[in-house]
Protein backbone atom coordinates (compact mmCIF):
# COMPACT_ATOMS: atom_id res chain seq x y z
CA UNK A 1 0.00 0.00 0.00
CA UNK A 2 2.53 2.33 0.90
CA UNK A 3 4.19 1.84 -2.40
CA UNK A 4 1.28 2.38 -4.69
CA UNK A 5 0.82 5.71 -2.08
CA UNK A 6 4.28 7.11 -3.09
CA UNK A 7 3.48 6.40 -6.39
CA UNK A 8 0.49 8.41 -6.72
CA UNK A 9 1.95 11.30 -4.75
CA UNK A 10 5.11 11.16 -7.53
CA UNK A 11 2.30 11.18 -10.07
CA UNK A 12 0.22 13.59 -8.40
CA UNK A 13 3.83 15.90 -8.26
CA UNK A 14 4.73 15.25 -11.91
CA UNK A 15 1.40 16.74 -13.04
CA UNK A 16 1.36 19.48 -10.86
CA UNK A 17 4.90 20.30 -12.17
CA UNK A 18 4.85 20.03 -15.79
CA UNK A 19 1.23 22.32 -15.15
CA UNK A 20 3.59 24.69 -13.56
CA UNK A 21 5.76 24.15 -16.71
CA UNK A 22 2.77 24.87 -19.19
CA UNK A 23 2.07 28.11 -17.23
CA UNK A 24 5.46 29.49 -17.54
CA UNK A 25 5.58 28.63 -20.86
CA UNK A 26 2.26 30.29 -21.62
CA UNK A 27 3.90 33.46 -19.40
CA UNK A 28 7.12 33.64 -21.29
CA UNK A 29 4.87 33.91 -24.81
CA UNK A 30 2.94 36.16 -23.50
CA UNK A 31 5.92 38.27 -22.25
CA UNK A 32 7.85 37.99 -25.71
CA UNK A 33 4.40 39.17 -27.83
CA UNK A 34 3.95 41.97 -25.15
CA UNK A 35 7.32 43.38 -25.78
CA UNK A 36 7.35 42.65 -29.37
CA UNK A 37 3.81 43.60 -30.74
CA UNK A 38 5.06 44.31 -34.32
CA UNK A 39 5.77 40.98 -35.00
CA UNK A 40 2.25 39.67 -33.91
CA UNK A 41 0.96 42.99 -36.24
CA UNK A 42 3.02 41.92 -38.93
CA UNK A 43 1.31 38.36 -38.97
CA UNK A 44 -2.23 39.50 -38.19
CA UNK A 45 -1.72 41.78 -41.68
CA UNK A 46 -0.07 39.74 -43.60
CA UNK A 47 -3.12 37.03 -42.63
CA UNK A 48 -6.13 39.12 -43.34
CA UNK A 49 -4.47 39.90 -46.64
CA UNK A 50 -4.46 36.41 -47.44
CA UNK A 51 -7.94 36.00 -46.43
CA UNK A 52 -8.92 39.24 -48.61
CA UNK A 53 -7.33 37.42 -51.42
CA UNK A 54 -9.40 34.28 -51.01
CA UNK A 55 -12.19 36.16 -50.60
CA UNK A 56 -11.61 37.82 -53.89
CA UNK A 57 -11.41 35.25 -55.75
CA UNK A 58 -13.86 32.60 -53.98
CA UNK A 59 -16.09 32.49 -57.14
CA UNK A 60 -12.78 32.31 -59.74
CA UNK A 61 -10.69 29.84 -58.05
CA UNK A 62 -12.24 28.21 -55.11
CA UNK A 63 -8.77 25.47 -54.89
CA UNK A 64 -6.71 28.35 -54.88
CA UNK A 65 -8.87 30.40 -52.39
CA UNK A 66 -8.66 27.41 -49.97
CA UNK A 67 -4.91 27.21 -50.59
CA UNK A 68 -4.39 31.09 -49.30
CA UNK A 69 -6.97 30.40 -46.27
CA UNK A 70 -4.34 27.35 -45.15
CA UNK A 71 -2.15 29.48 -45.66
CA UNK A 72 -3.34 32.40 -43.21
CA UNK A 73 -4.40 29.43 -40.91
CA UNK A 74 -0.73 28.78 -40.22
CA UNK A 75 1.13 32.03 -39.80
CA UNK A 76 -1.19 32.11 -36.67
CA UNK A 77 0.24 28.23 -35.35
CA UNK A 78 3.63 28.78 -36.51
Amino acid sequence: MSTLSRSSRANAFDGLAGAFKALADEAGVLVHALLNPNKIIGEVEQMRALQADANRIEAIDPVRAAVLRRRAAYIGVR
